[in-house]
């Protein structure tokens, strides 16, 4: 862990300020994120002025001050050489209440202001954002005495004939008296930018991992600072692990530095960071959890011993005749010598049951649902809460049914954001100024032992060495000690905070239940392969990245992303389908009727695998019988002919014969198709009939013929011996 005395850490800090660079947006906005501050400035045509105090914006007795100011210039204007006024208020702010009504924007502002230096502005350009001016201005000129407290500071810059605008910004004089002290716990979360693919590419890896990559710096951030709880998504591990001895080095090494070099609370985040509230309240009652990564793995990678119990199972096939029987047990997915899902998952995490949805996102019963499903704790951001309208700030505790909500306070949150993600010293000052200013005036309030938890966001910090100074410096304030997650979850409840319900928006629900009505089609259509978890774990996997706390972020085009795992499972569960089938004639009792399957799936990882499909077909009269179901496997990428067994019954005319296909287990599959059936079943009987006729005929003229030929020859043979003459035999007496 870095570690400076207070006199050289605030030495370092006035340093970076001199160093120079391009001052943040105003610090009127320091509680909003960076990426907010940046869409305000390119939305708008207004330049903003934004100032901050140097020494993380503090004085102590005996020093000065020295002031930074700056102007993002939005408009397509150059902004001449000017003067800024700057003034601080005659009384302290006295309450958070009075300090957030100064920071805001949009405020009247009305507290009493003393002037206390004037200077000279450089001119900027149009579309730019550049310091404008640096001035010291010594402890006499502020004129501040007396106990710790709290005053805002203000910068007007006029140019030509004009104002350009006020910032607004706070500086904490660290008085004399007693300092209370303010236990800060910090929640962090492990994150990437949000994916819709389930799992971290090897490519992706790499980078994340590299010497100043995203999950490098977060990881040298929790070093740094051991009282900072860590959030891990437990996809960054998984991703890792389903490679193997194929996984970047620098993952490897990554992982296990995390293992090895950390001695900071953790616990496991959802898959890919799902984001709880927006599950529970899109109706789906037990969160979801990842259920095979058999799809993602090679054995190759994987050179050992098989685990024990992970023998895997063989798919099973039907003990009946009936090819509907719902074959049992499924295939496990897994290839004989990878790791399970639990192996995958599995880490050493000092904290379980913490759930940490997205900030003012929870109703009361959603908190009461977590607690029911596993999660006795779950992260509730202040502004889901009455935080903002109590008179003193609470600890973060919150009873709940079942459980303990942890709930962070807002303001101190919103402020220790902008420190991580500042991008260069201008932007980290102006934020550690509010921080600063929080704090102190949280220790006004009352005695010794307030903990407030402070939770950062999905971001990362865009220079760890820099985050990690400033956020030194905020532990080391005099009001200020570092606590633990199990110091917040344990500190005395604060009377008066509730929760506020907070419901998602429509829209967002609505996408959900899209992309789980479409999860749920494709886990329907996997019963057509041998081994459904080949499908099912990868649509699993996608469908919780889909869900990330980090796609509510609005430069990240979720609606695009939703659509696009929309198209897939659509395309994916009419890739198997009955092809056309023309006008069929069936002209006998018994027929086999050819009807084409086509197997054109390939799963989302690029196998194309064969299918096991049953054809059911029904005709719409009783001119037709069909004998059975037809099973049939059809080939990788292939046609393949089904033939169904038919039965025609006595009579001509047409019958439409629905076809249908179905999985092994029942399920229909694709779209049905319907075939034209002429059925001539009684051309059969005819044309025998006629042809025993014609063989009667034949074999009767036959023998008729010869009986008349024989009866004519008798006939012919008789009258010939009728008509010859009589012979004289010599006898006289005739």
């Amino acid at each position: 862990m870095l570690k400076l005395g207070r006199g050289a850490l605030l030495a370092a800090v006035a340093a970076l300020v001199a160093t120079g660079g391009m001052l943040a947006p105003a610090s009127a906005h320091a509680h909003e994120p960076p990426h907010t501050r940046s869409a305000l400035a390119a939305s708008g045509e207004i330049p903003t002025v934004s100032l901050y105090a140097g020494n993380a914006g503090t004085e102590s007795p005996g020093q000065s001050v020295t002031i930074t100011i700056g102007i993002d210039n939005a408009s397509s204007d150059v902004i001449g050489p000017g003067t800024a006024t700057i003034s601080i208020t005659e009384k302290p702010l006295g309450s958070r209440q009075g300090l957030d009504a100064w920071l805001k924007p949009d405020s009247d502002h009305d507290a009493t202001t003393r002037v206390i230096q004037t200077v000279p502005t450089q001119a900027v350009t149009a579309g730019t954002s550049q310091r404008v001016a640096t001035v010291t201005i010594p402890e006499q000129a502020v004129g501040l005495s007396g106990d710790t407290a709290v005053y805002g500071i203000t910068a007007t810059v006029a140019a030509g004939s004009g104002t350009v605008g006020t910032g607004y910004s706070t500086l904490t004089y660290e008085g004399t008296g007693v300092q209370h002290q303010v236990g800060l716990a910090v929640a962090m979360p492990i994150t990437v930018p949000p994916t819709s693919t389930g799992l971290i590419a090897a490519d992706d890896l790499a980078t994340y991992t590299a010497p100043d990559g995203l999950l490098t710096r977060q990881l040298e951030l929790a070093r740094d600072h051991p009282s900072i709880a860590i959030g891990i998504d437990p996809m960054i591990i998984a991703s890792i692990r389903v490679l193997g001895t194929s996984a970047p080095q620098s993952a490897q090494n990554w992982l296990n530095e995390l293992d090895t070099s950390l001695t900071n609370d953790s616990f496991p985040l959802q898959y890919g960071d799902a984001d709880v509230s927006t599950q529970l309240q899109s109706g789906i009652t037990s969160l979801l959890t990842p259920t095979s990564f058999g799809y993602a793995m090679s054995p190759s990678n994987f050179p050992g011993q098989l685990s024990v119990g992970e023998t895997p199972q063989p798919t099973p096939t039907p003990t009946s005749n009936n090819p509907f029987v719902t074959p049992t047990p499924t295939s496990t997915g897994q290839q004989p010598n990878v790791p399970t899902t639990a192996e995958l998952l599995s880490w050493p995490y000092t904290f379980s049951g913490i759930a940490w949805p997205a900030d003012d996102s929870l109703r009361a019963g959603d908190v009461d649902a977590l607690a029911n499903d596993g999660y006795k704790s779950t992260i509730v951001s202040g502004s889901n809460t009455n935080q903002s309208s109590l008179s003193v700030t609470p600890n973060a505790p919150l009873p709940v049914k079942g459980g303990t909500a942890l709930v962070t306070d807002q303001g101190v949150s919103s402020a220790l954001r902008n420190v991580v993600s500042a991008v260069g010293t201008d932007q980290e000052n102006a934020a550690l100024a509010s921080v600063t200013a929080q704090l102190a005036e949280i220790s006004k309030q009352g005695s010794n032992g307030t903990i407030i938890l402070a939770g950062l966001d999905r971001d990362w910090p865009a220079n760890e060495g820099e985050a990690s100074r400033a956020l030194t410096a905020v532990f080391t304030l005099p009001w200020v000690t570092a606590s633990s997650l199990r110091d917040a979850l344990t500190a005395p409840v604060s009377e008066g905070l509730k929760l506020n319900d907070a419901a998602q928006d429509p829209a967002r629900t609505a996408a959900v239940n899209q992309l789980t009505s479409s999860a749920g089609n494709m886990d329907a259509f996997s019963t057509v392969l041998a081994d459904p978890t080949t499908l099912t774990g990868q649509t699993r996997n996608e469908l919780l990245s889909l869900l990330s706390v980090g796609w509510r972020q609005p430069d990240n085009n979720w609606p695009g992303a939703v659509g696009g795992f929309v198209k897939q499972a659509s395309d994916t569960v009419n890739s198997v389908k009955i092809d056309p089938t023309g006008k069929i004639t069936v002209a006998s009792a018994q027929s086999l009727i050819p009807v084409t399957v086509t197997n054109g799936l390939v799963l989302p990882n690029g196998v194309k695998p064969a299918v096991n499909i049953v054809l059911r077909a029904t005709p719409s009269n009783n001119r037709l019988e069909v004998d059975s179901d037809t099973a049939k496997t059809i080939p990788t990428d292939a046609s393949a002919k089904v033939l169904v067994p038919v039965k025609a019954k006595l009579g001509n005319g047409s019958v439409k014969l629905g076809l249908q296909l179905y999985s092994p287990t029942g399920l229909p599959i694709g779209a049905p198709q319907t075939a034209a059936i002429d059925v001539h079943a009684d051309w059969e009987g005819l044309g025998a009939l006629i042809l025993g006729i014609a063989v009667v005929l034949f074999f009767g003229f036959g023998l008729t013929r010869s009986i008349v030929r024989r009866v004519t020859e008798r006939r012919k043979a008789r009258a010939g011996a009728d008509a010859a003459p009589a012979v004289d035999d010599g006898n006289p007496h005739g």
